[in-house]
């Protein structure tokens, strides 16, 4: 046997590849950023040959890094950004930029999607029942449908619509467009439970129920590197390819979310997400809180967030310009700055509150008028303030969701993995521990999304007989963060600001901005 598996991720922000050995320690990787399009307000899309090149590009690289014997590696498997997609022809040629989880056009087509619906004799919540998620401009299921009706010339020349799994799989060398099948109920004409698509949904939508990609569990072997991959590549000819998840289920299992009562994950990456884990089907009897597949088997219920660390990114760009230039002379970490920054700052901002809504608003709000918001501002403010006041709008848009999972019947989780890029700052993660009332812990895994997808190859291959004994060998806890009581308290009254906020501009402000941006 070999000595190593590796996990492949084409996330929002970049492609990384990490090669990790058989006791989950990080033996090399590489990461490349993505270049992302926008068009239009609202529309954000990314080119799927310039992922499948930076994938390639990535694992050359993470094999030279550390002179890495390719032909030790036992396993490959994927991991993407979800609901995220693009057409695709017989030939396999892209039709048209992917449409990306951030893209909110299918909110265009709400009224639509509720007409069809009514003539059905279904509500939302009805839909919601089926296929697990509620009628959101996330959904690839509403991109998709929005695509059929205004390019429906396009539409009628696809063949396959196909999300960065499939891209990456078939790129690779599997011998089909494979994607898993954990995301299938994204599309929003799927059975919750089963995750087959519905001839009803789609025949409802108007949808031709061919056009939907082929899905496999996690973990099947899909097929072998070919001789073109590893010229391109480094790697060795006949490596086995395995079906991954997506980012979320594979962040969740590579810090070990994968049963254990009383743990949670949340995910404080380009988006924000809380996932707790369940054996059997669930649903949310409010319709807020999205139910996909878990790798491991079962079910995850989720809240999710368009805009978590990406708002942290867009605060880097448009006012941390000094401290970029000072990253990159003294080869420090940009966040590091920002957040040490962040530190001066006391809890609450001085009264400075950020609305993290900068692509719209997810569960539990669910209101894609919603738009980013710094509000409390005085000629005293300072950058620290900002930076804080953003760390802790995030966090509370979390706590929200964690609410929300409560309320759907998930018993509330006494500690919580975190993961993403926020999950390596101190300040942030006791920040989490504060807000959210409960343990914090790290895994000693930086990167936990390209860990789960490696250990759904290593699962795949046969090195462990299922996710629980690749975690108990693999996943380990780095940190931990309890709550302090003071803290928690502060934090409670700083809640009430942000949410008398968001509540005063839902009730005016958000629509105002929302038409006159998108006349």
């Amino acid at each position: 046997m070999g000595k190593y598996v590796v996990g492949i991720d084409a996330g929002t922000m970049g492609v990384r590849c990490v090669i990790f050995d058989l006791k989950g320690n990080e033996v090399s990787s590489a990461y490349f950023e993505t270049p992302t399009f926008y068009p239009k307000p609202g529309w954000v899309e990314q080119d799927a040959n310039d992922v499948i090149a930076l994938a390639y590009k990535s694992v050359a690289a993470a094999l030279s890094k550390e002179n890495v014997d390719a032909s030790e590696i036992i396993s490959i498997s994927f991991t993407n950004q979800r609901t995220t997609w693009a057409p695709i022809d017989k030939d396999g040629n892209f039709l048209h930029n992917m449409f990306i989880w951030q893209d909110q056009r299918g909110a265009e087509i709400f009224p639509w999607a509720r007409e069809q619906l009514e003539k059905n004799g279904m509500t939302e919540m009805d839909l919601y029942n089926r296929c697990g998620h509620p009628l959101g401009s996330v959904e690839c299921g509403t991109k998709a449908f929005w695509f059929r009706i205004n390019m429906p010339e396009l539409y009628e020349k696809t063949w396959k619509m196909v999300t960065p799994h499939a891209m990456l799989a078939h790129a690779f060398g599997a011998d089909d467009w494979y994607d898993e099948e954990d995301d299938a109920n994204w599309w929003l004409v799927t059975n919750r439970d089963t995750f087959a698509f519905d001839q009803e949904l789609c025949d409802i939508f108007g949808m031709d129920i061919n056009k939907y990609p082929r899905n496999m569990k996690a973990g099947t072997h899909i097929g072998i590197v070919t001789e073109e991959v590893a010229e391109k590549t480094g790697l060795v000819v006949g490596t086995p390819l395995f079906v991954g998840s997506g980012d979320q289920q594979c962040g969740a299992a590579g810090v070990g979310n994968s049963g254990t009562p009383g743990l949670g994950s949340v995910c404080l990456g380009t988006a924000g997400l809380c996932i707790g884990y369940s054996k059997t089907p669930v649903k949310d009897p409010n319709g807020k809180c999205h139910v996909l597949g878990h790798p491991a088997g079962g079910y995850t219920m989720e809240g999710h967030a368009s805009a978590a660390a990406s708002s942290f990114r867009w605060l880097r760009n448009a006012i941390s310009q000094f401290e970029m230039t000072v990253a990159e002379i003294s080869d420090i970490d940009i966040y590091d700055i920002m957040t040490a920054i962040a530190y001066k700052a006391p809890i609450g901002s001085k009264g400075t509150v950020f609305l993290p809504w900068l692509a719209g608003a997810n569960c539990p709000n669910y209101n894609d008028e919603a738009r980013g918001a710094l509000i409390g501002m005085t000629l005293g403010t300072t950058k620290a303030e900002i930076l804080r006041a953003a760390m802790e709008g995030i966090c509370f848009e979390m706590k929200e969701m964690l609410a929300a999972l409560k309320d759907a019947g998930f018993e509330e989780f006494k500690t919580l993995r975190v993961t993403g890029g926020a999950a390596r700052s101190k300040l942030w993660n006791q920040m989490q521990a504060d807000i959210y009332g409960c343990r914090v812990e790290t895994a000693d895994a930086p990167e936990a999304t390209a860990l789960g997808a490696a250990m759904i190859g290593a699962v795949g291959a046969g090195v462990f007989s299922n996710l629980h004994e690749a975690a108990e060998q693999m996943v380990h806890v780095k940190d931990i963060y309890e709550p302090i009581p003071e803290n928690v308290a502060q934090y409670n009254e700083v809640y009430k600001m942000f949410r008398a906020c968001y509540k005063g501009l839902a009730e005016s402000g958000f629509k105002e901005i929302y038409e006159f941006q998108n006349k």
